[in-house]
């Protein structure tokens, strides 16, 4: 099954947009039986909820570099079907199962799903979203199981490192984060090694 990228539903309200751009770089310069192909081979997850909208509950960053990428429609992974509950039966639902984070690009939340974007398009960049992503790819952490584990790090970054603006500013941030990822107040992070 295939859906219009645009009537995703995100289920948080932030991601980091280095890692959108690099994803865009990266379906831009597939062909197009390599694109079908790499796109069948990472559905996108999701819920089935009150009112049959269809929640992303993982790949946010693929579905809006897919977006930028100019790619219309998307194939899913469905991971449940909460169709038949009351919108105040689904969220506790979504929370239990782990499928909603309801922090902001500050870290600031929970915020109430009701003020969640309606499509990728309004989701805010999360600089230390960015970070933590960078710091992943770099080899300073692993790739984990835990819910999230990107956002706890990039809620340790911002307590600890300051971004500031443009290329050399985030270089900057990610030397110090580098420095920092082994240091052993890292110790409870997710896929740290």
């Amino acid at each position: 099954m295939k859906v219009p990228v645009l009537q995703l539903k995100p289920t948080q309200f932030a991601l980091g947009l280095r890692e959108v751009q690099r994803k865009v770089a990266e379906l831009r310069a597939l062909g197009h039986a390599e694109r079908h192909d790499y796109l069948h081979a990472r559905p996108v997850a999701v819920v089935l909820s009150p009112l049959k909208f269809w929640r992303v509950v993982d790949h946010h960053h693929h579905v809006r570099a897919c977006w930028e990428a100019g790619i219309e429609e998307l194939p899913l992974d469905v991971k449940g079907d909460f169709s038949h509950l009351t919108p105040a039966e689904f969220w506790p639902a979504m929370e239990k199962a782990r499928w909603v984070h309801l922090y902001d690009q500050f870290g600031s939340g929970p915020h109430v799903p009701r003020l969640l974007p309606d499509d990728v398009r309004g989701m805010a960049d999360d600089p230390y979203r960015s970070l933590a992503w960078a710091l992943r790819h770099a080899g300073d952490w692993v790739k984990s199981d835990v819910p999230f584990a990107e956002f706890l790090w990039a809620d340790f970054l911002r307590r600890e490192i300051e971004i500031t603006p443009g290329d050399d500013g985030f270089a900057a941030a990610l030397k110090a984060a580098r420095a920092l990822a082994r240091d052993p107040k890292t110790k409870h992070l997710p896929g740290r090694k």
